[in-house]
């Protein structure tokens, strides 16, 4: 029955662990495919309103509430009648994936068309061939799929074979597309069996498709989205945007536009010179001369600004460039036509090289990110000078992007979404979004009894608490032991970083008497398959890191996770970017909101994203400890009480059922 209590024709003809699936088109919501759960029809509601009066929504919606539906629901309703495209970048492919099965539940009561786009570094048949794939960069990898196209299209040999197919299989593909609505890894594998490149011929078919779904990158980095929505044959005010997980838009447009130059990419890019013979960069300087010059004045403002026992330090304003231009006898404003040329050197070694087993040009990377440096304003970079195994090295971090906030503005509405968007006036703030936008928060609808959250008041993470009580680690150590032993489920552990987990992990294998499993650093395949190997059991414990990929959008539905174990606050470390980020927003907003902005929410979002996973379904039942006594101060936003006795309480609640 409709939320408003009137009598509605259509009835379920599936029931499930899952949504209801329907027959008959709900007059109020006529793209849900299901029976609609508690507050579905508002939210599809507001989305749609939001959308026809041209204004941004931004949506903090509970676990149960149908995220991706009720978007996708709301956003057709709009966009349908007007003959907008939607597109909907998602963080991950699970998440694209995701979308693919709601629309192939739409399409069965009303037409519609989805696909899905990954990048040519997961979807290139030809170069994931070469031995050398995983160290090309994406420039290179642009680079060496314009030549081949290149020569496909001027009639020459050594052209791509899968491209080269891309014009006689469009109808074929999109067939296939419209009617299977595949997941990201199935299109790809259906078009490497028709022996046809998927990134090409996606890039050709999306435009006659009404959802596109594309990874974040394809909106936020400016040269992608312009050929992205160049390729789509769409302005801002023809399609509608949905984010989905909008709590890491802004941190993965800082990554995005920040960037290093390594001292092994100098040191790669000088190596390379030995290829030319010593052509001229500017007024008598050499190729060979000025990437040595910037290697060796990089070295010098390592040993200038970095004291003993430090890794990283600040670089005063145009400090490299001084140092540059004083040790070649050359005024600043020639760099710009140097790393013009540096570029057009490394074109043309790109280009030489690219018939060869020969990885790609470092002087040509060496050359765009050269150019970067010096273009990059540094009231919105934090240009430092670090320190690794390799060497020193220049680092460039971008804390306050402004390319994203002018294109959201000019957008004719969006949806934002999250389950931890909150507080919603202070994402839309920092995203610079208009101030017509619309907050909206929704409860879940599932039973609130089914889930406890509590926090001890005897032990935190606190750095300097740790310092002054040299007990309290193993106070820590000895509760997380306690409470995996104590209680007879699917247990996941959250630590706050890999060097607690990493200082923690003998201790807890002596002492956890149950099967562990771990979350790796940079070895994704063996956490994956250690966490499958988890979710098959009842009573194991998995280790991660908050903020990680187990701790953000993995689902365990019913046993497969009972108890959320989380060690301390998450607050981020203290780094440079923090603090110019830190002392930034101080300045914008007001004395302490930079310490709430950089550190207190995003701790807060992090355990909040950590308790999500614990209850995705109607009958899930979970219990959340977080071991630090600073989760007082943020207990009303983490729905959590004091605890006297964590263990003790545990054992309780798992005892009622």
């Amino acid at each position: 029955m409709p939320l408003d209590g009137s009598v509605s024709s259509w009835k379920p003809i599936e029931k499930s662990n899952g949504p209801s699936v329907v027959t008959e088109v709900n007059s109020e919501a006529p793209y849900l495919p299901y029976k609609p759960r508690e507050t579905q029809i508002q939210i599809i509601t507001d989305i749609r309103n939001a959308l026809d009066k041209g204004r941004h929504i931004v949506i903090e919606s509970g676990t149960g509430t149908g995220k991706t539906i009720t978007s996708l629901a709301g956003s057709l309703e709009h966009a349908k009648a007007r003959g907008k495209k939607i597109i909907y970048i998602t963080r991950t492919i699970s998440q694209s994936d995701q979308v693919m099965k709601e629309l192939r539940a739409i399409s069965t009561l009303k037409p519609v068309s989805g696909i899905t786009l990954t990048g040519r570094n997961k979807s290139c048949p030809l170069l994931q061939a070469r031995p050398d794939f995983d160290q090309l960069s994406p420039t290179a990898l642009s680079t060496l799929c314009s030549d081949r196209k290149q020569k496909n299209q001027q009639g020459h040999s050594g052209g791509c074979p899968y491209f080269e197919k891309v014009p006689h299989m469009v109808d074929i593909v999109e067939s296939y597309c419209k009617k299977s609505f595949p997941k990201s890894d199935e299109i790809d594998a259906y078009c490497k069996g028709m022996n046809v490149c998927p990134y090409e011929i996606k890039k050709v078919m999306m435009k006659d498709f009404d959802i596109i779904v594309a990874p974040y990158i394809h909106i936020i980095d400016p040269d992608i989205r312009d050929n992205f929505l160049t390729a789509l044959n769409v302005e801002p005010k023809d399609f509608v945007l949905i984010v989905d997980e909008a709590h890491n838009l802004m941190d993965a447009v800082r990554e995005q536009e920040s960037f290093s130059i390594t001292s092994r990419l100098m040191g790669s890019a000088n190596d390379e010179c030995s290829a030319f013979n010593h052509p001229e960069v500017y007024d008598g300087i050499t190729l060979d001369t000025f990437v040595k010059t910037v290697r060796n004045c990089v070295r010098e403002l390592g040993t200038k600004y970095i004291g003993f026992n430090m890794k990283e330090a600040l670089l005063e304003p145009k400090a490299l460039e001084k140092s540059i231009c004083s040790a070649l006898g050359i005024a600043e404003t020639s760099l710009g036509a140097i790393t013009e040329r540096l570029l057009e050197l490394g074109e043309k070694r790109e280009e030489a090289i690219a018939d060869t087993d020969a990885p790609s040009s470092p002087l040509l990377e060496f050359a765009t990110l050269l150019k970067a440096w010096v273009n990059s304003p540094n009231d919105r970079y934090v240009k430092s000078i670090k320190v690794s195994e390799d060497g020193e090295f220049l680092s460039a971090s971008c804390i306050d992007p402004v390319d994203i906030c002018k294109f959201l503005n000019s957008l004719s509405g969006a949806v934002h979404m999250s389950g931890t968007l909150q507080p919603l006036d202070t994402y839309a703030k920092v995203l610079g979004l208009p101030m017509t936008s619309i907050p909206r928060t929704y409860p879940s609808p599932f039973p609130k009894e089914n889930k406890s959250v509590i926090y001890s008041k005897d032990v935190t993470t606190n750095f300097q608490e740790l310092q002054k009580n040299p007990a309290m680690k193993a106070n820590l150590q000895r509760m997380v032991a306690q409470l995996c032993n104590s209680v007879d489920k699917n247990i996941l552990v959250f630590m706050p970083s890999y060097r607690v987990m990493k200082e923690m992990r003998p201790y807890l294998e002596e002492n956890i008497y149950k099967n562990l499993y771990w979350e790796e650093a940079g070895r994704q395949k063996k956490t994956m398959a250690s966490l499958d190997e988890f979710r098959r059991g009842r009573s194991g414990v998995f280790v991660c890191v908050m903020g990680g990929s187990v701790a953000e959008g993995m689902d365990f539905p019913g046993d497969e996770l009972c108890f959320a174990v989380i060690v301390g606050m998450p607050y981020p470390p203290p780094s440079l970017e923090i603090k110019a980020m830190k002392d930034m927003f101080d300045a914008k907003y007001g004395p302490g909101m930079g310490w709430r902005l950089t550190s207190e929410i995003p701790a807060v979002r992090k355990i909040r994203q950590a308790i999500g996973r614990l209850i995705r379904t109607e009958t899930d039942r979970g219990m959340a400890v977080i071991l630090d006594n600073r989760a007082a101060r943020n207990a009303r936003q983490l729905e959590a009480v004091p605890s006297e006795d964590p263990v003790a309480d545990a054992v309780r609640f798992f005892a009622k059922h």
